[in-house]
């Protein structure tokens, strides 16, 4: 088959697309190659050509020569997703709201951080790629600046969210690589929301026969979240997407208790337009505020867990 070059003007929207980057490692600053997916040197378009780094385009034409880079994986439908998911974020990043976010984990302790990573997200969640930076790359300082440089290279506009507290450092136990903390979805859509105090509204609905109450979010009309608190023995049970907690029985009032949770929940979320009712579900009864009965201060003996 007979190469066929690929023009200029191609090649430079090729490069822009994936950020000057290699769409495999995602790394800049080093020598780049327009890889034909298919093999065919002749179906010059750019849907066949991705930009990869001259590790990963010789491990692709070499792949017996790289036993410990291990890029055998490099077939061309892999190549092809990669291409795809690496152009798709970028395009995402240059939004004028990207819904992608910047996540800042720093390691160690409060007294003695030992490194930073940070890691590019969807709002679900899935890391596209991440940066480590170590003591032997310079200090905090140093790392900030870099991480500043990271994220500007892709848009003016992603939000930049830092876990709330250094971390121990945790390994996979099957491919040995650094754990990553990152923002869960309905934190995440939050920190995005620039309209978040206006569109985001929370129902808090009492059971007005049993120690339970239920709790939803929503957010520009789409359920967001939902929780829900209930008696359980000497206990009080709080139930959401990350699973269920539990809080003893304080000496004072439990609906004092209870409603103290609710208030600093709603805070905690940001939440100035909040609906409560009680009643029947299907028609609940508006209340000024969370009306709890006087069932939730008896004890159920038949439960203890």
């Amino acid at each position: 088959m007979r190469r066929v070059a690929v023009p200029a003007k191609m090649a430079k929207k090729l490069y822009e697309l994936n950020a000057n980057s290699c769409c495999v490692c995602k790394r800049t600053g080093i020598g780049l190659n327009l890889h034909h997916i298919d093999g065919d040197s002749s179906n010059t378009i750019e849907e066949n050509l991705a930009v990869i780094c001259v590790n990963e385009h010789d491990a692709h034409h070499r792949p017996d020569k790289y036993s410990v880079l291990n890029h055998m994986d490099l077939s061309a439908e892999r190549l092809l997703e990669y291409k795809n998911e690496w152009e798709e974020f970028v395009k995402e990043c240059k939004k004028e709201e990207p819904q992608v976010l910047a996540t800042i984990n720093v390691f160690g302790t409060y007294e003695n951080i030992l490194g930073m990573k940070i890691v590019f997200q969807w709002l679900d969640g899935r890391i596209v790629f991440e940066r480590s930076y170590q003591r032997l790359d310079g200090d905090l300082e140093y790392w900030t600046d870099k991480v500043i440089d990271e994220i500007l290279r892709f848009g003016k506009n992603i939000k930049i969210v830092l876990i709330d507290e250094p971390l121990g450092i945790e390994f996979c136990p099957n491919d040995k690589v650094s754990l990553s903390r990152t923002l869960d979805e309905p934190a995440a859509r939050k920190v995005i929301a620039n309209d978040w105090k206006k569109k985001a509204v929370a129902s808090v609905y009492t059971n007005p026969n049993q120690a339970s109450l239920a709790i939803v979010i929503f957010y520009n009309n789409e359920k967001l979240m939902h929780m829900s608190i209930h008696r359980c023995g000497n206990k009080i049970k709080y139930t959401d997407y990350k699973g269920v907690k539990c809080a003893k029985v304080r000496h004072m009032r439990v609906r004092k208790q209870v409603n103290t949770y609710v208030e600093q929940l709603l805070k905690k979320w940001d939440i100035e337009n909040v609906f409560y009712g009680t009643g029947n579900p299907d028609e609940p009864r508006l209340t000024k505020g969370c009306e709890l009965p006087l069932c939730w201060e008896k004890r159920n003996n038949s439960e203890t867990n």
